[in-house]
């Protein structure tokens, strides 16, 4: 079944209806989450964690997304310096989300589809290649932006790979 752009629920299929439906839930969940993290703060949440095994305190090194939390965290109360240097990555992922929530608000005020969320991209190796590349890239920036300002929280010296670039 082909789908436009321009397609209007009313018209379509109770397959298709259910698209509105996740719409919705996505809209509740995006809003529930972010007000949750407006609220609580991640470090005194950590606490109530069993686990602190995280990719940063395994390996000794930051990996694409740590300290994101807190760094929405502090985004979301208005404080972009500490958002900045936490995790400068939370600014693109905010907007996403909040891009995301006003495309989804639009398309059930609308009853029109706006974007279409179909998945079904094949994965080529150049594609996998690129996408391996570009994350590798970010990590090692992450992992400069750590090491060079002496980013304390993020790193872990007792893990291997700390010892391995930092000294």
């Amino acid at each position: 079944m082909k789908t436009l752009a321009n397609d209007n629920y009313a018209t379509r299929s109770d397959g298709d209806r259910a698209n509105w439906a996740i719409r919705l839930i996505f809209i509740l969940g995006a809003t529930v989450t972010l007000f949750v993290l407006r609220v609580v703060d991640p470090v005194v949440a950590a606490s109530w964690m069993p686990l602190h095994a995280s990719c940063g305190a395994i390996t000794g090194l930051p990996c694409i997304f740590c300290g994101m939390t807190r760094a929405l965290h502090l985004l979301l109360n208005g404080d972009f310096g500490g958002a900045l240097y936490f995790n400068w990555l939370a600014f693109p992922f905010l907007g996403a989300v909040v891009f995301l929530v006003a495309v989804c608000i639009i398309e059930i005020a609308t009853r029109r589809v706006i974007l279409n969320w179909n998945t079904n991209a094949p994965f080529t190796a150049r594609k996998l290649t690129i996408t391996g590349l570009t994350l590798f890239a970010l990590w090692m920036l992450q992992v400069y932006l750590a090491v060079s300002q002496h980013k304390h929280e993020l790193l872990n010296p007792r893990g291997p790979l700390y010892a391995m670039f930092v000294r």
